[in-house]
């Protein structure tokens, strides 16, 4: 498992658990399946039948219960075996038999299970997406090579949007220039958030839609080990009132090499008399936006793993400075004999 797994994940959106349906997962190194049962019940259960060792996905849901595919067995959603079809009825169903079930709750129209020791459950949150619980939203899967630190920071890095998202986002977000931007942070022992301001340099349409304001403002968060928020403020000018459009995105090991990164775009009053039109097209702007992105997070992992080197960092990665403290920090608290210190270079400029 990995050393910051003693935490709430993301297992699936409501809307994905029909009825019936499996979903398998693996989380932390953890496989688990995912099912809703006749009443309504969301549980995830230990992907593995303890009769001879096949995945439980590989069966169905009947009634309350999730029953193995192979011979029959029967469990609950306590991962306790409840029936045994070879078993004599005046036989009792041995003890033993009986898989981990996880803790499950359902909030922010998402499944989220408990990963972890039990001890550190006190300590765990799932993370504030307030705005799921009202706003429409689309969401994507995307399973990368990466290293997860650089994932949990490439939401809000600040100044990458100009350069990688050129062509994708373009000038929608506003623009970073030459100026050091002025971030006003809020830093907690497992938190970061905070806002500043991007010049608005979008085109003359983008501005009758948006605002002819000077600045965009955007706010931003990161809730240690495995969510990002990216936020934008567009205020109401003219006849429009007051949107935004927030990304989210929720990481995960899934093991020792691959990444897990959902991403979730929700948005208020955009595109509001045509809502079938903007999920079309939030949902093919977020998957070419986060297609860019993994691009070069894949590509610092093939750097790292081949050479001893370092990322070098500049004064005007302030944002960078804060976040990295904050990771260290929770490594260190967490998992001191496992995860070493992320370190960089500082080259102080002139």
């Amino acid at each position: 498992m990995s050393t910051i797994a003693s935490q709430w994940y993301l297992v699936c959106f409501e809307d994905e658990l029909k009825p019936g349906q499996l979903l398998k997962r693996k989380i932390c190194g953890e496989e688990v399946v995912a099912y809703r049962t006749a009443s309504g019940q969301v549980a995830v259960l230990e992907d593995r039948c303890c009769h001879r060792n096949v995945h439980l996905s590989l069966g169905y849901v009947q009634g309350e219960r999730i029953k193995c595919g192979y011979h029959g067995w029967e469990f609950g959603a306590s991962g306790r075996c409840e029936h045994i079809p070879s078993l004599p009825p005046d036989e009792k169903i041995p003890r033993a038999a009986c898989i981990k079930s996880y803790e499950v709750q359902v909030k922010h129209r998402a499944v989220w299970a408990y990963f972890g020791d039990e001890p550190l459950k006190t300590s765990a949150q799932i993370p504030p997406f307030s705005e799921l619980d009202e706003w429409p939203m689309v969401y994507n899967y995307h399973t990368l090579k990466a290293n997860i630190r650089l994932v949990a920071e490439s939401l809000f890095d600040s100044h990458h949007i100009n350069h990688v998202h050129r062509h994708s986002i373009k000038t929608l977000m506003g623009s970073l220039r030459y100026e050091k931007p002025d971030y006003h942070l809020q830093v907690t022992d497992k938190a970061l958030q905070g806002w500043y301001y991007r010049v608005n340099d979008g085109s003359f349409f983008e501005k009758l839609y948006f605002g002819f304001q000077d600045k965009v403002e955007t706010h931003f968060g990161f809730w240690f080990p495995h969510s990002s928020k990216l936020d934008i403020h567009f205020p109401a000018h003219f006849t429009m009132p007051e949107r935004r459009l927030v990304i989210y995105e929720h990481f995960y090991e899934i093991d020792a090499e691959n990444v897990m990164m959902i991403q979730i775009t929700t948005w208020k009053n955009i595109f509001r008399f045509n809502p079938w039109f903007a999920k079309w097209f939030m949902l093919r702007k977020s998957m070419r936006i986060v297609e860019e992105d993994i691009a070069f997070l894949e590509s610092n992992k093939h750097w790292h793993d081949r050479r001893d080197v370092r990322d070098m960092l500049i004064q005007a990665d302030e944002l960078t400075f804060a976040f990295t403290r904050l990771w260290n920090q929770n490594l260190k608290r967490h998992a001191p004999d496992s995860h070493p210190p992320q370190t960089a270079i500082i080259s102080h400029t002139t």
